[in-house]
């Protein structure tokens, strides 16, 4: 069943479909979070819980303008805001664990040879140098896969900037990586 019929289901009451909606889209919203709230695993639990409680609530109210994962995402996305403005987070930060069937965030590590945990270490070091929007932006393309449009839709932003943002993030990435110290944001 695809995501809008899913949606369908909830606002009509259905608890099943929330559960599969859940079981689709927590991981990526823990992963999209957990930046978002600087790593505060009980933080990240507690936004990613909200996300589905505001699913439930609202799933009347989606329109289909976006898809599914576009507005969950623009959902996680104010939630996390929140939660960071309201100062919940947590002093004592706990490592997030996988899900179950998830991939751990250092799964990688056990699997890979020297070389390819060299550069994955490199390539975390030059993210976590850029500033917060160009991260987020570079994260909602490159690793959860939306498209230009979709992100203007998520960050509520103009399509143009996004596109500004992301030039100016990848370049940004690519002097992080020569080892550069990163510029601060145009865009």
């Amino acid at each position: 069943m695809d995501d809008t019929a899913l949606v369908a289901l909830v606002a009509a009451g259905d608890d099943d479909a929330l559960c599969e909606l859940t079981r689709r889209y927590r991981a990526p919203l823990r992963r999209y979070l957990w930046r978002q709230l600087d790593g505060d695993a009980r933080a990240v639990e507690e936004a990613v819980q909200d996300v589905f409680v505001a699913v439930w609530r609202g799933a009347a109210r989606y329109r289909g303008e976006a898809k599914v994962a576009t507005w969950l995402f623009q959902i996680a996305r104010y939630l996390g805001l929140r939660a960071r403005h309201n100062g919940r987070r947590h002093a004592a930060l706990t490592p997030l664990e996988p899900e179950e069937g998830e991939e751990g965030q250092a799964d990688w590590l056990g699997a890979s040879c020297e070389d390819e945990v060299i550069d994955r270490l490199a390539l975390a070091d030059a993210l976590r140098r850029l500033s917060d929007k160009h991260r987020e932006v570079l994260e909602l393309v490159f690793v959860f896969g939306f498209s230009p449009d979709e992100v203007a839709r998520i960050l509520e932003a103009p399509v143009g900037t996004i596109k500004s943002r992301i030039s100016y993030a990848r370049r940004a990435l690519l002097l992080a990586l020569r080892g550069a110290p990163a510029k601060e944001a145009r865009s």
